[in-house]
């Protein structure tokens, strides 16, 4: 090792351990008495900011319970509070001297909590992320909020916190979640994290779910990306969850591209699957999309399924085709 790779090393740990004690430190003051305890951080930009709403009749409502587990959970579309609400909340609940639970919510969404609220301030992103990455690690919250709170952090520390806990060293639960929420919050640095996964990762099932969150990306290369592993993964439930993913996307390319791959693919369970993925489009695409396959020289497991969909859809459209073929 030459000198300043040396040096480059030393100042890593360096930085690893003031990270590490400033981490111990906060978790120190969390711990300090019994309670909820909370602070304030950056928030990560353009993303919607998570809160709890109740919809009674015509009427919704926002806030949250802390004291609640079992309160909905949602995201703000709202584009007025996704410009302006750049501050994310956490929130702990501390019993015994030990954090219990984790709470991160967007700081405008309301709260109600039956104790008082104990806050400290300031509080520096990456200790915050550390703290977590290491209840994470304890097991200390059962539940997804500590990973939710580390995907909301605006520093982009979070995205290589959440990037760690895709790795097969964790548990499928956790790696699957941390891949969802690189995709809900992470941008294109987080859509990078889960392609690679999607590509390469040995668990087919995993490849499946990293589909999924890549769907949810931003990103404008999701599409392709997705249609990529379509079209070549080896097994044939990832094929199949990619087509459907293809048609949830909302894109005008989907039709085309899942009518074309069908001949392509050996697999009958794939081409039923794409079928499927198919009748899932709107605004009339998917009845199309079928006619288009009963028309065309497809295989009759592809032809089966399609005259299935069509004529679970009941449309006009549908009935004017099935008119026309009986006569």
């Amino acid at each position: 090792m030459n000198r300043s790779t040396l040096v480059a090393a030393l100042a890593a740990l360096g930085f690893a351990a003031s990270v590490s004690a400033a981490s111990n430190d906060l978790e120190g003051r969390v711990t300090a008495s019994d309670g909820w305890v909370a602070y304030r951080v950056p928030k990560v930009g353009g993303v919607d900011g998570p809160c709890c709403y109740s919809v009674r009749g015509e009427n919704t409502k926002k806030g949250c319970d802390l004291d609640n587990p079992n309160g909905s959970f949602s995201s703000d579309h709202d584009s007025s509070a996704i410009a302006t609400d750049n501050t994310l909340a956490v929130y702990l609940k501390v019993e015994h001297g030990r954090v219990g639970r984790v709470r991160a919510l967007a700081d405008s969404c309301p709260i109600r909590a039956a104790s008082t609220i104990r806050w400290i301030e300031p509080v520096d992103s990456a200790p915050s992320i550390a703290m977590l990455s290491s209840l994470l690690d304890r097991k200390v919250d059962r539940s997804d909020e500590a990973l939710i709170a580390l995907a909301y952090h605006a520093d982009s520390s979070a995205t290589r916190a959440l990037a760690s806990r895709a790795e097969p060293s964790h548990t499928f639960k956790e790696r699957e979640q941390a891949l969802f929420w690189l995709g809900q919050a992470r941008g294109d640095d987080g859509a990078d994290v889960i392609e690679r996964h999607m590509t390469t990762d040995a668990d087919p099932k995993l490849r499946a779910k990293a589909i999924f969150a890549l769907s949810q990306s931003t990103t404008p290369d999701a599409y392709a990306h997705i249609l990529q592993v379509a079209q070549n993964d080896p097994a044939e439930h990832v094929r199949g969850e990619a087509f459907f993913w293809l048609a949830q996307m909302k894109d005008v390319r989907a039709k085309d591209d899942i009518v074309a791959a069908i001949n392509k693919d050996s697999s009958d369970k794939v081409r039923e699957k794409a079928v499927f993925a198919l009748a899932q489009l709107d605004n009339g695409a998917a009845d199309e999309a079928l006619i288009e396959l009963l028309r065309g020289d497809y295989p009759r497991v592809v032809k089966k399924q399609a005259i299935f969909w069509l004529g679970q859809s009941g449309s006009p459209r549908a009935m004017a085709y099935f008119d026309e073929a009986l006569k």
